[in-house]
């Protein structure tokens, strides 16, 4: 009887995933008081989704663009989340509303 524990058997290979974050996505002003301009350079803005730090969703907009305006007037003063989803793929950006 031949008992064999924690066996690791590799050929010096890694693990690793391929980056998914997109890159070319700009958000200003951070913090803010009243709007947050989202642009991006080539590609359209699919959707932006805002979450705030408890995880709920409190905005959804769909521009079809490169630029979309994101209006803080109603949002509380906080942390949030923004979700933008292009083409090319999906960056999560911090809002920091005054």
């Amino acid at each position: 009887i031949v008992y064999y524990d924690n066996l690791y058997l590799h050929k010096n290979t890694t693990l690793s995933t391929q980056e998914f974050e997109l890159t070319d996505v700009s958000v200003y002003p951070i913090p803010s008081q009243d709007v947050w301009n989202v642009e991006t350079n080539n590609t359209g803005i699919n959707s932006v989704q805002v979450f705030d730090v408890f995880g709920n969703q409190v905005m959804t907009l769909t521009p079809k663009s490169t630029e979309v305006i994101i209006g803080a007037s109603t949002l509380n003063t906080g942390l949030y989340i923004a979700k933008i989803a292009t083409p090319n793929g999906i960056s999560n950006i911090r809002l920091i509303k005054n």
